[in-house]
């Protein structure tokens, strides 16, 4: 009761994708002396052999990413994703804005540990 309801404005990859539109959306259910506290990030799994990235979901037999939205924005950079307009990113607008957020640091990411 202390924080009040939650007014989710999330996508893939744990970025408040909500917009202008929605942002104004939930602030018009603010407490007149109310306040706002926006978090987010993306999950990031790490298996039970220690393996950041990856984990094994209740019900399914093998392990798969998480979160699977960076990691595919990610991949995508380093596999020729230039940043250049396309018909995919208009159908696929949240992926789209990882890959571009991603695509300036994927070199460097890769060179790291």
């Amino acid at each position: 009761d202390y924080w009040g309801e939650v007014f989710p404005m999330g996508g893939i990859s744990g970025a408040p994708f909500t917009g202008k539109t929605g942002f104004k959306a939930f602030s018009s259910h603010v407490a007149d002396e109310g306040h706002i506290i926006v978090m987010f990030g993306p999950h990031v799994a790490i298996s039970e052999s220690g393996e950041v990235g990856n984990c094994l979901r209740a019900g399914q037999s093998a392990e798969s990413t998480a979160c699977g939205a960076v990691i595919g924005a990610y991949n995508a950079c380093l596999s020729g994703f230039d940043g250049a307009a396309s018909d995919e990113g208009e159908y696929d607008m949240q992926m789209d804005e990882i890959k571009q957020e991603f695509l300036p640091h994927a070199e460097a990411i890769s060179k790291s540990e």
